[in-house]
């Protein structure tokens, strides 16, 4: 399946996609230290955040990354992610101490689309493979 959507394209710096991409796969390994400490490096969070709001954070962020984790295929049609997310939402909201970076809300906006329309098509897809092998050739810097 391909989709091209040509009105959502949108380019990104390289230091702000490198440090995403760490994001990425500190997730994809369950690093949960690396996802912290890369958040504060993107802006994500400040540094001066209360437990609570870290925890919520990067328990959003594996959550999230279960996709890159599942060995085999991810199973979109039967997830919960959705549910789980929004089960932190309040605690962020109530904790945050500044936006995400900018350049998150397209992002995320397009991911959250990808996403959605792999849950309504019942899609089973070995992300995790995928991302490694994109990963590897990913050049830093």
């Amino acid at each position: 399946m391909l989709l091209l959507d040509f009105g959502a394209s949108r380019e990104y710096s390289k230091p702000f996609m490198d440090q995403y991409v760490r994001i990425l796969k500190a997730a994809c390994d369950g690093d949960r230290d690396t996802v912290l400490k890369v958040s504060k490096d993107l802006g994500f969070l400040t540094g001066y955040e209360s437990k609570v709001m870290e925890e919520a954070h990067v328990d959003a962020v594996m959550i999230l990354g279960e996709v890159f984790r599942k060995e085999g295929k991810y199973d979109f049609g039967h997830q919960d992610m959705t549910r789980r997310i929004q089960n932190l939402a309040q605690i962020m909201l109530t904790h945050r101490l500044c936006p995400p970076p900018e350049e998150v809300y397209s992002l995320h906006r397009k991911l959250s689309g990808v996403f959605l329309l792999c849950t309504k098509l019942n899609i089973a897809l070995d992300c995790r493979s995928k991302f490694i092998r994109l990963y590897n050739q990913y050049v830093f810097g």
